[in-house]
């Protein structure tokens, strides 16, 4: 199975040939990091070969004026990407049981930013924690299940949070569930004058490798 283009060359080699089209990716790392950037630049690439782009927004955040600047022919990427915005986690839920009803032959991606908005609030005022983790797994095997019989990628991000043990480092929100869930796992760091990227697991290519980034007016670039 071909892979799809990640919208940057050099991303592309650096998971040699870009996102693959089976399975769940979960770019996560903190605000501003940089995750909508990589979702929205896959996006529009996926739209400018002719495919449609399925894009759940759980944070409002999705600039038409970005899309503008990523495609020179951005009205008919716009036309070709269907945004959904669930603004409760159980608009979310609604959502994911019809989202296999959506993909159809023409949709080439699933764009999910992010998986945790809506988790996170929603565990802050649940009396059952149980049943919101249990609700979050359901959402991921559905997602999984689509990636596996549609032969598409699903991209999705995710927040993190501090690790107490090591404040260097940080951990996903949603732990497990999305870890066993995605087989591909990228972190994304910010720094003062650019960002980083880390390939935290991959099912082809070794753990542990890092590339330097900044994003521009047409997308990203690699820092050498």
């Amino acid at each position: 199975m071909a892979k799809q283009s990640t919208g940057a060359d050099f991303l592309d080699r650096f998971l040699d040939g870009g996102y693959d089209p089976d399975i769940i990716t979960t770019i996560y790392g903190p605000s501003g990091s940089g995750k909508t950037n990589l979702c929205l630049l896959a996006a529009v690439k996926i739209a400018e070969q002719g495919k449609k782009v399925l894009f759940v927004d759980t944070e409002g955040g999705i600039a038409v004026e970005r899309i503008k600047q990523l495609s020179l022919r951005y009205e008919d990427v716009l036309q070709r990407i269907m945004f959904c915005n669930p603004v409760t986690f159980d608009d979310q839920k609604v959502l994911f049981s019809g989202l296999k009803a959506l993909v159809t032959g023409e949709v080439g991606l699933i764009v999910v930013d992010s998986i945790s908005m809506l988790y996170r609030l929603e565990l802050s005022q649940a009396e059952e924690v149980y049943d919101v983790n249990s609700a979050l797994g359901k959402q991921i095997a559905q997602l999984v299940e689509i990636a596996r019989t549609r032969k598409i990628p699903v991209l999705i991000t995710n927040q993190v949070y501090a690790d107490f043990e090591n404040k260097e480092k940080v951990r996903m929100v949603g732990g497990d569930l999305l870890k066993y869930g995605s087989k591909c796992l990228l972190e994304v760091q910010k720094f003062n004058s650019c960002h980083g990227l880390i390939l935290r697991k991959h099912r082809s290519l070794a753990e542990g490798k890092e590339l330097k980034f900044k994003i521009i007016g047409k997308g990203i670039e690699e820092i050498l």
